[in-house]
C-alpha cells in the first residue's frame, strides 16, 4: 500500500522537543527488544530516497559523528536515518504513530513505486 497522490506521506519526528540544555526529548514508551528488532528490520529495509555522503553528529554523544544522513520511505511514511540510528544505538523509540503504522502493516514492507519515492523526495526537500 502506498500513499495516494492526493495524500502526502508523513514525515516521522525523530524526537518531540529539546530540553533546556538542548538535548532531544521524546515522551515515548520504551520498546521490548523483540519489537525493537522487528522495527529496525522494517525501518532499515525501506528504500533510501535521499542520501548524503556524510554523517551528522549523534545528539546524545556529540563527540561522535555517525548518524546517517539518509531518508527512507514505505510510501506512507518518511523517516530519516536518525530514527533507526537512535533506536539501535540508544533504544530511543521512533515516532509512536510510525510504530503503530508499522505494526498495523504486520511489519510487511510492500513495494514502493517510483512515484511514491519521488513524492517522498519532494516532501523532504520542500519541507
Amino acid at each position: 500500500m502506498t500513499a495516494g497522490f492526493d495524500e502526502l506521506p508523513r514525515l516521522a519526528r525523530v524526537y518531540d522537543h529539546r530540553d533546556d540544555s538542548g538535548r532531544p526529548v521524546a515522551v515515548r514508551a520504551s520498546l521490548p527488544t523483540p519489537l525493537r528488532d522487528r522495527l529496525l528490520t522494517y525501518l532499515d529495509s525501506a528504500p533510501i530516497v535521499l542520501a548524503a555522503r556524510s554523517f551528522e553528529v549523534d545528539e546524545f554523544i556529540p563527540s561522535v559523528q555517525d548518524v546517517p544522513l539518509t531518508f527512507r520511505t514505505d510510501g506512507v511514511w518518511i523517516w530519516s536515518g536518525a530514527v533507526s540510528h537512535y533506536l539501535r544505538k540508544h533504544a530511543f523509540p521512533p515516532d509512536p504513530d510510525l510504530v503503530r503504522h508499522i505494526i498495523a502493516r504486520d511489519f510487511q514492507l510492500g513495494e514502493v513505486s517510483p512515484e511514491a519515492k519521488d513524492l517522498a523526495v519532494r516532501v523532504i526537500t520542500t519541507g
